[in-house]
């Protein structure tokens, strides 16, 4: 990573490009404003809990900070730290219902246990806990391919059962090509 605490590649400017042609500009607004608020929450428990600041890079799959050395019950917080704060979010929905549902879908997602996702980054510190590093990893790639198979097959329920049209298939490629 560069010396820049914040930098923002290439590819976020063209999904931002890409959300303003597809989406109504209420629902990007309060997209973008869950997401900040998530990675706001990661960026406050890493302060709090390491005491430095973690650098901060924009990529059209997401944000990444790489964290400091930490211990393992620290790195889980660390990683909870955005879902929990995006869930937070949705005790505001009676006012801002957009909001909620962002925050709440994006919550979810993020807590999928496929590593590098912040629900992947738990399960790693977990196994890493009770495993050896190389049989951690292992079992971590074996979680999110059997979850990536699952993300697959209710796509394609929901495309020929459920008569949805491709849509459930493009979101799961997308998810799937989003999480390596």
């Amino acid at each position: 990573m560069e010396n820049n605490k914040f930098s923002v590649s290439i590819g976020f400017y063209l999904m931002l490009a890409l959300m303003f042609l597809l989406m109504p500009f209420r629902w990007i607004f309060s997209a973008i404003v869950a997401a900040i608020f998530h990675e706001c929450c990661h960026y406050a428990a890493i302060r709090l809990l390491c005491k430095q600041t973690a650098a901060v890079k924009l990529y059209s799959y997401g944000a990444r900070m790489p964290l400091p050395e930490m211990n393992r019950g620290k790195e889980m917080l660390c990683a909870m730290a955005g879902p929990v704060g995006g869930l937070f979010l949705t005790v505001f929905a009676s006012v801002f219902p957009r909001l909620a549902v962002c925050a709440f879908l994006q919550s979810v997602f993020n807590l999928l246990p496929i590593y590098p996702l912040d629900g992947g980054r738990v399960i790693s510190a977990i196994l890493s806990m009770i495993f050896p590093p190389p049989k951690a990893v292992t079992i971590i790639r074996i979680i999110g391919i059997c979850v990536k198979i699952g993300i697959c097959l209710a796509a394609l329920y929901g495309c020929f059962s459920l008569h949805l049209g491709v849509f459930p298939l493009l979101v799961a490629a997308l998810m799937c090509i989003r999480i390596k």
